[in-house]
């Protein structure tokens, strides 16, 4: 049986205040999961927090920073990239491709041809499952420290990668909360510093790949495991 394995996330990175959340009120009216970052800055922390299926580019900023932020993305992930352009420049067009992104958007376009692209990028990027229902994805080796996929493939893991992964998998579906996680997993009562874990997980998802990274869901406060 062939199902998707959730709804897709789509990270809209949008500085304009009047255009962001008319992007994220569409999107969302698709059936999809809009998550709205208006500070560029914010925006690659962003994306390692939520690891999104879909990220969409739209900044008012000169076309070498789009481009630097669009190699970013690049680097992080294998999920499509949208970048809107302001004018139809074929050099700045070819230079998007180059850095690795996946359709340029010049505006302005309509609502209607936007929310299709929207919509044929996402039913892409969703992971496919294709094992049979029930059946474990990751099966954890604690003597050697690593996840055995179904195929057979072996990742090893560091020391906190292997204890957080674990830790999340014994309850599927829960959502384990920042300061928990970060008690159990590195033994320590000071839960004020929360970017040692985000380090962590993002690892983790690199780790797990394109196929799995999706295992790891993030919730409001925490983090919880999707088999």
């Amino acid at each position: 049986m062939t199902t998707l394995s959730k709804k897709s996330r789509v990270l809209i990175i949008c500085d304009q205040s009047d255009t962001a959340p008319l992007l994220g009120y569409m999107i969302r009216e698709k059936g999809l999961n809009a998550i709205i970052e208006t500070s560029v800055q914010r925006a690659i922390e962003r994306a390692m927090e939520v690891t999104p299926d879909l990220i969409i580019i739209d900044v008012n900023a000169p076309h070498s920073e789009r481009i630097q932020l669009a190699k970013k993305y690049r680097s992080l992930s294998k999920k499509p990239i949208l970048l809107f352009l302001p004018t139809h420049h074929e050099s700045e067009i070819l230079e998007a491709y180059h850095a690795g992104v996946d359709e340029c958007i010049v505006k302005p376009i309509s609502p209607a041809i936007f929310l299709a692209k929207i919509t044929s990028w996402s039913r892409r990027s969703v992971p496919i499952q294709t094992s049979p229902l029930g059946a474990p994805q990751l099966k954890l080796d604690s003597a050697k420290r690593l996840a055995r996929t179904p195929e057979g493939d072996e990742i090893y893991l560091t020391n906190l990668e292997f204890r957080l992964l674990r830790l999340l998998k014994n309850r599927p579906g829960y959502v384990f909360q920042n300061e928990e996680i970060i008690r159990t997993v590195w033994g320590i009562t000071d839960t004020s510093d929360q970017t040692a874990l985000k380090n962590v997980v993002y690892r983790l998802r690199k780790k797990l790949g394109a196929k799995r990274e999706y295992m790891i869901q993030t919730a409001p406060g925490g983090y919880s495991f999707q088999d």
